[in-house]
């Protein structure tokens, strides 16, 4: 606080070199150009820039006028020792009753209350500010207040330290020198001390919340060397000169030294450069957040709030954002401006999945396009003024295959995989850091949450802590409500998320098994089918010359093929609509009966089509599947399905026309698509991860509306 006036301008002009870094995009082609100290800058042109301080008079105002004077402004919130009319009262602003510097005193006074809160600690969460105030004031002044002070104001300074990407400190040790975490008994920790536990990790059980992983996320210290007013001869002081160039210095976290780098070596090349790796992706994620070009509902985002606290059990018909009092204005607005960031964080996921499946489609699709040609490449013959078909057929195969290459190469540039899974993992965190708002449990997410993900995904858990920042404020708004209301809050979060939840991962999971059924009985089937197939063609079919089938009697396979498949149609048609619930059956039901009473006569086609499926269904049995060894019975029927149809439309058209290839060459394109449809099929449940997302999201037990448990 006692900093020497007469460099203020020259630490201003520090810390506003330090926010134009922030801002400043890298040139990455003139080297020259970034800052010797810092490096390239991070380009968060559109990313809100918060700065946090405690408003001590030196270091701390003057940081917070400079942001402050920044184009545009930074925003500036004050997490304080005290209550902000205690705080001016305090021996920080005054002594012996009389305002030390009514320059200062006033810069807090008119500070915006709302960008205001108290650090709280551990003893103090579940208390109002009149409760606050009371126990704060015998605390206030005198000597014998003097430790729980320095305790509070060492709570402040380690708050700034914990919930920042990045400190700032400006203390009296010269550039160069390791920083001292090292603090005597009886004293509070100063600058020094809380710049080094931002490298090593906060004092435990001093704050009630920690936001994320210490040892993992801190981001670097920036080192200001800021002198205090000068005590002694004038001569003794370090000479003007010196300091322009020892006046700054940029201290990564320990976690990403190189190995054989020592502690002490803070200026080491390979350090600055790991640590600073770190921070560029860090930043160019949250920058990317920010300037997302991405089409989001805004009707659903206005309706955020309510679509996550829907009407309350207590006050049906009323929704719970409504019943809140005015008291609680500021917990709905920390609860509105989460649901709002999860609504448009969960949007640009589902548009990045959503990109993924149609790339996936795309792909898989052009790989049985490219399979086909290649096939119908090798068994077309040539004919009579259609010599050059195989060639075109090949160069087509060849273009599909480069379109493919091209399709997966292009998506993997644009990294929407990862964006997908990030952001996807931002929306479930920012559901939970919801709620557990929402309920004033004080708890913080990012303290929870993604704990092995160290490094550049930190950003995650940063994203997740400032969105829900302050966290012990919000619980202490939760206490102010009635009874009655939060009665109603914690029954709209049981019906809302454990319920909504317990419902989605049923539906969820019996969505994924049923996808996950479908495509490995095909992928068997296919296979098997083209085994068939080869086997066939080996062992009966050698001779081009000679059909095994003649045309005729090739439409007995067709038509017993297609009658197979046209039976267990019926019956994959019937097993699942005997498998939704009973209410979704009943709204069935009862249009079916609305539309029976309006339907008009059967026409004869339709009656047939009944009398000649009724026969073969009679030896299906509904319940086969159900059966021992039901699923090899259908399977089997598939793939008998599947050869007689192919059979018979090879022996029906093969060598029909005369630019059509032989039966045995047809078959031949058949038994390929086959075998490459059945890869495809079980290369699909792989790269759609369905046995893993089954085994993630076990099926929980049903949700129990008295007791609100699982």
């Amino acid at each position: 606080m006692d900093l020497d006036p007469s460099q203020r301008e020259r630490i201003k002009a520090q810390v506003k070199r330090i926010f134009v870094w922030l801002r400043a995009p890298p040139r990455k082609r003139d080297k020259n150009n970034a800052d010797p100290t810092l490096g390239g800058g991070l380009a968060l042109k559109n990313t809100p820039i918060i700065l946090l301080s405690s408003m001590a008079p030196g270091a701390d105002q003057w940081v917070a006028q400079t942001a402050q004077e920044m184009d545009p402004p930074l925003c500036v919130l004050a997490p304080l020792p005290f209550l902000k009319d205690q705080y001016l009262e305090a021996p920080t602003f005054k002594r012996d009753g009389i305002t030390k510097d009514e320059v200062v005193s006033e810069f807090l006074a008119a500070f915006p209350d709302e960008d205001v809160f108290v650090v709280r600690l551990h003893d103090e969460i579940d208390l109002n500010d009149n409760a606050l105030r009371a126990k704060h004031k015998s605390i206030l002044t005198g000597p014998e207040g003097q430790e729980e002070r320095d305790r509070r104001y060492a709570a402040a300074g380690e708050y700034v330290a914990a919930y920042s990407n990045l400190l700032i400190a400006l203390t009296d040790q010269p550039i160069g020198q390791t920083e001292n975490a090292f603090v005597p008994p009886g004293e509070a920790p100063g600058a020094r001390a809380i710049a080094e536990l931002k490298r090593r990790g906060m004092i435990p059980g001093l704050l009630p919340v920690l936001p994320a992983l210490s040892w993992a996320d801190d981001g670097p210290v920036i080192h200001i060397y800021a002198p205090r007013k000068p005590k002694e001869a004038p001569g003794s002081a370090e000479k003007q000169s010196d300091l322009e160039h020892k006046t700054l210095e940029i201290l990564y976290p320990y976690d990403c030294r190189p190995p054989g780098v020592s502690e002490s070596q803070n200026d080491n090349p390979d350090w600055r450069k790991a640590g600073h790796a770190i921070l560029k992706v860090i930043a160019e994620h949250l920058e990317r957040l920010n300037t997302e070009k991405i089409r989001i509902d805004q009707a659903r985002q206005e309706e955020a709030f309510a679509e996550m606290l829907p009407e309350a059990a207590a006050s049906p018909g009323e929704r719970l954002s409504h019943a809140l009092p005015a008291a609680s204005k500021q917990l709905k607005a920390s609860l509105d401006r989460l649901a709002r960031l999860r609504r448009r964080v969960a949007d640009y996921s589902a548009h990045y999945n959503g990109h993924l499946m149609r790339l996936k489609h795309a792909l898989f699709g052009l790989a049985f396009c490219s399979a086909l040609f290649f096939s119908l490449a090798d068994n077309w013959g040539g004919t009579t003024g259609l010599s050059s078909l195989p060639q075109a057929f090949f160069a087509i195969a060849f273009g599909l295959t480069l379109a493919t290459w091209i399709a997966f190469f292009r998506f993997k540039k644009t990294a929407a995989a990862e964006r997908g899974e990030d952001y996807r993992a931002i929306t479930e965190g920012l559901r939970v850091q919801f709620y557990w708002t929402a309920c004033g449990s004080r708890e913080s997410v990012a303290s929870n949450y993604l704990q092995r993900q160290r490094g550049e995904l930190g950003w995650i858990r940063h994203v997740i802590s400032v969105a829900a920042l302050p966290h012990e404020a919000n619980r202490m708004r939760f206490n102010q409500l009635s009874l009655n209301d939060q009665l109603a809050a914690l029954r709209s979060i049981r019906k809302a998320w454990i319920g909504g939840q317990c419902t989605y991962f049923k539906d969820k999971i019996d969505e994924l098994s049923l996808r996950r059924e479908f495509f490995t009985t095909y992928a068997h089937v296919l296979l098997w089918t083209g085994f068939v197939l080869f086997a066939f063609f080996i062992f009966f079919a050698r001779s081009s010359e000679s059909p095994v089938l003649p045309r005729p009697l090739a439409l007995l396979p067709f038509a017993a093929g297609s009658l197979i498949l046209a039976m267990l149609y019926h019956k994959t048609h019937s097993e699942r609509h005997a498998s939704l619930p009973s209410s979704i059956l009943t709204s069935e039901n009862e249009q079916r009966e609305k539309e029976r009473k309006s339907r008009k006569p059967e026409s004869i086609i339709s009656r047939l089509a009944k009398w000649v499926f009724w026969l073969p269904r009679m030896f299906l049995p509904e319940r086969i599947r159900s059966s021992k060894g039901g699923n090899l019975i259908l399977s089997s029927l598939l793939v008998v399905a599947l050869t007689s149809l192919i059979l018979g439309v090879v022996y029906l058209f093969g060598g029909l026309a005369p630019w059509l290839p032989p039966g045995k060459n047809l078959g031949s394109i058949f038994k390929y698509l086959a075998f490459t449809g059945g890869v495809l099929c079980g290369a699909w449940v792989e790269v759609n991860f369905f046995a893993e997302n089954i085994r993630r999201q076990k099926n929980p037990e049903p949700f129990n509306p008295v007791t609100g448990y699982c």
